[in-house]
């Protein structure tokens, strides 16, 4: 079997939680290197994985171990050029979001990748939830109609669980950090969209992750609207760090609406008050949604690792690598959501 010889290049928290254990359950990859700035940090790291070589150059690691795939997990501002020269030197690239701060620098990756014939994503990896792969099978059958409105929304409190304090000292702070999540899946949907409205607040309910000062959080709430002038519809981002609101995506047309919660399903929307048969259909995709919750307290860790959204985009990319197959999140795509962000955070946290 050939097999797939991968570069990480970042060793922290999403190299450590998400890549390499998906990486380790893959039997057309393997990890040759690691590389980060920290060589403890990436030591350590390898050891736990068993991966043979660690480097502090990325120069280095590309001469010595021309990897076929690049992973970049280093913070955005580095991620230009360091996908830049992994593409020049053959290998296929996929980087974490987000991809880039400006348009331009986006451009500048998608140009090489073209130059160089190699294949380019971002991880966008809550497309890969099968609540909304469910909910995109149900429009495309027509379960709406003409989509007019899509809208995102979701609240937490608690940002305890971040790992670094990067997420919040980043251009446009934790918001702008998340902000991809929800641009990307409004994307999915338009490819003309423009910003019309953006509204900043600082509430200060948020409840910071250990090393965070709140007093020096930029915004804790954001709202976003957008229009698609080519498809007369409209778009709504809420993001709040003040309550506790579970992602939601809702998807409004002239036939329809659906809701859909990633852990559950696609729902239909109705005016009427539900009756006990309409609630009674509800109940196995709420019951699923329990049922995979009490499954990941029990099954196997290589189970774990392929339920997670990460493992099913990084799948998707190593076998379109591998047997010429299409890939769900194009350059075309990764460059429309660095359009977007960079309009909406320039918008609230101006000239970096």
């Amino acid at each position: 079997m050939t097999k797939l010889r991968t570069a990480l290049i970042g060793c922290g928290a999403v190299a450590r939680d998400e890549h390499l254990p998906a990486l380790a359950d893959m039997d057309d990859v393997e990890v040759v290197a690691l590389c980060d700035r920290d060589a403890a940090r990436a030591q350590s790291l390898a050891s736990r994985h068993r991966v043979p070589r660690t480097f502090t150059s990325l120069e280095t690691l590309l001469q010595e171990t021309r990897p076929d795939l690049v992973h970049v997990l280093t913070p955005p501002e580095s991620h230009k050029d360091v996908a830049i020269s992994a593409l020049e030197a053959g290998a296929h690239v996929l980087i974490e979001k987000p991809f880039t701060y400006d348009v331009s620098d986006a451009d500048a990756v998608v140009a090489t990748a073209e130059r160089c014939g190699r294949k380019l994503t971002v991880v966008h990896n809550d497309l890969f939830h099968h609540g909304i792969r469910e909910m995109k099978d149900r429009i495309e059958a027509g379960a709406v109609g003409q989509v007019c409105r899509v809208m995102f929304m979701s609240g937490r409190r608690d940002q305890t669980f971040i790992p670094d304090r990067w997420y919040f000292s980043t251009y446009g702070g934790r918001l702008g950090e998340t902000l991809p999540h929800a641009l990307y899946q409004l994307v999915e949907f338009f490819d003309d969209l423009e910003v019309k409205y953006v509204a900043v607040r600082k509430l200060g309910q948020v409840i910071p992750p250990p090393g965070v000062d709140a007093t020096s959080i930029l915004a804790d709430e954001l709202v976003v609207e957008l229009w698609s002038q080519g498809r007369s519809a409209s778009a709504h981002i809420t993001y709040s760090m003040n309550f506790e609101l579970p992602p939601a995506l809702i998807v409004a047309g002239t036939a329809g609406s659906l809701f859909v919660h990633p852990d559950t399903g696609a729902s239909a929307i109705s005016n009427d008050p539900p009756g006990l048969r309409d609630m009674l259909k509800t109940l196995p995709a709420w019951g699923d949604a329990v049922r995979r919750r009490v499954q990941a307290r029990t099954e196997k860790p290589e189970d774990r690792i392929r339920a997670s959204t990460h493992y099913r985009q990084i799948r998707e990319f190593v076998t379109s690598i591998l047997a010429g197959t299409p890939y769900s999140v194009t350059p075309r795509k990764a460059r429309e959501v660095v359009r977007l962000w960079a309009d909406v955070v320039m918008r609230y946290a101006g000239e970096r």
